[in-house]
């Protein structure tokens, strides 16, 4: 029936109708987050205050004091002394927990581009707090992106039902909890990144252009949230594209070769615009790193130290392996879900988007191997278990339906008739 006929009629469409299962789902998210409450402030959250307080023209002292007393009053890590005592020496730069590096020129200059999130954030930090306003804005951007992970798997290949699956698994998996609302520019990121992806599944579709203007406008939001996720995230699709073309089947498929052509353009422009920005890059985090954010002098071998680390991380992940068994499982059916699915010609180009947002994790930590930020850096890597979990349930769902009895078939691809 069509929306014209439905309306003439009184029926709404079953889209309209199962739709709203998919805006419940974000508002049980979101009431659920709102009913936990905002969290503590982050060193990184510190930051992005100081920015917010600076953009309405507070000096820097004022700024940073203001930042330094939120910060006081919810610290990240327990501190058992005043917030008085705590506010004095944090903003002499003698911690007693952060203060020490923040004010150094050349860590503020990792931050200061990202105006994205503080300057969002600004209406409801004044209404509310600085705390709150910040909180509200990853929730909600949060919830969203649950919305737009139906999104990418519809046009991904999966029913309904599947789509379902994936968005309830978005929003359980440490992507959303509790990485999506830290006071964080983490969660509008991951949002503007999964129009990109959705992006990405419409080139690898065939609609290019619908896909290009998508990703396109992921890409502009991305640069506004965090501008050091660009190059990255563009080159993640890349390598995801690269891939897919070692299968036989794919690699003759136009569409593909577009994405990968596409991607590498995109790669190359986030680089090209970086570094006319004057934005600081791969060089500048390293040093970041091994300089303990620029207390002590830059380091002159600090491709050769990375490597050193990467070790030390993968000793860390393998120990805390068993640890994490849940989450490994979650992480190896999403897995079988996605081979399966291919096998069994349910798994279209266009659903393997998703995957490029998890080798966008996989690489975060790669550039950044600090086995105690990995799980914060490396969160997209959840979206892409989402996505497989949903083509597992997409499999279990045509097991059910054969073993019902006939019912209307699903076009090549898996992709549920539109009503």
């Amino acid at each position: 029936m069509s929306s014209l006929a439905g309306r003439i009629t009184g029926h709404r469409p079953a889209r309209t109708r199962r739709g709203w299962v998919h805006a419940v789902a974000a508002l049980i998210f979101a009431a659920a987050a709102f009913a936990v409450g905002p969290g503590v402030v982050w060193g990184d959250t510190v930051q992005y205050i100081r920015i917010a307080h600076e953009l309405q023209g507070a000096s820097p002292d004022e700024a940073w004091e203001t930042a330094y007393l939120e910060f006081c009053e919810n610290p990240s890590l327990p501190y058992a002394g005043t917030v008085e005592n705590c506010l004095t020496t944090t903003m002499a730069g003698h911690g007693p927990i952060i203060g020490y590096i923040d004010r150094n020129p050349q860590y503020q200059e990792i931050f200061s581009p990202r105006i994205g999130y503080p300057l969002l954030a600004l209406p409801l930090m004044n209404l509310l707090g600085d705390r709150t306003g910040l909180w509200i804005i990853a929730v909600l951007s949060t919830a969203i992106s649950g919305l737009l992970i139906v999104r990418l798997a519809r046009v991904g290949g999966l029913s309904v039902l599947a789509a379902t699956v994936a968005q309830a698994a978005f929003y359980l998996l440490p992507v959303s909890l509790p990485h999506g609302i830290a006071l964080l520019a983490e969660a509008p990121t991951l949002l503007s990144s999964l129009v990109m992806a959705i992006g990405l599944a419409h080139v690898l579709k065939g609609a290019r252009r619908r896909g290009v203007l998508l990703m396109t406008a992921g890409l502009a939001l991305v640069f506004f949230f965090k501008y050091s996720s660009t190059m990255l995230l563009c080159v993640s699709f890349l390598a995801l594209c690269l891939a897919l073309l070692l299968f036989k089947e794919y690699r003759r498929r136009p569409p593909l070769r577009a994405a990968a052509v596409i991607s590498a353009l995109f790669a190359a422009a986030s680089v090209l615009i970086n570094s006319l920005l004057g934005l600081p890059g791969l060089q500048h985090s390293l040093q970041d790193t091994f300089t303990d954010h620029f207390r002590f002098p830059p380091v002159d071998d600090p491709l050769q130290r990375l490597l050193a680390l990467e070790g030390e991380f993968a000793m860390s992940f393998l120990a805390a392996l068993p640890a994490n068994a849940g989450y490994l499982a979650l992480f190896i059916a999403a897995g079988v879900g996605m081979v399966l699915a291919k096998r069994r010609g349910l798994l279209p180009l266009a659903g393997w988007a998703a995957t490029g947002l998890s080798v966008y994790g996989v690489l975060s930590i790669v550039g950044h191997p600090v086995y105690s930020q990995s799980d914060r850096l490396g969160s997209s890597l959840w979206v892409g278990v989402a996505v497989g979990l949903g083509f597992l349930a997409l499999l279990l769902q045509r097991r059910f339906q054969r073993a019902a009895g006939p019912t209307d078939p699903l076009p090549a691809g898996g992709r549920a008739p539109q009503e």
